[in-house]
């Protein structure tokens, strides 16, 4: 992968999320535990943010 689009990544996704870390090496090449980390990551930060409206919604 390109540096360029590592640091964009760890930019973007370091907004969001504090762990796992968002390291070159993981990022590269990451194993599938770490991606479901990273998506399980996003998913909690986002549900706490969506209002209980947005909630009834979903579920």
């Amino acid at each position: 992968m390109q540096g360029s689009v590592i640091r964009r990544t760890q930019e973007l996704l370091g907004r969001v999320i504090r762990k796992p870390p968002l390291t070159e090496r993981l990022l590269s090449k990451p194993p599938f535990r770490y991606l479901h980390d990273v998506i399980g990551e996003v998913r909690r930060r986002e549900r706490n943010h969506l209002s209980k409206y947005e909630m009834q919604n979903i579920i």
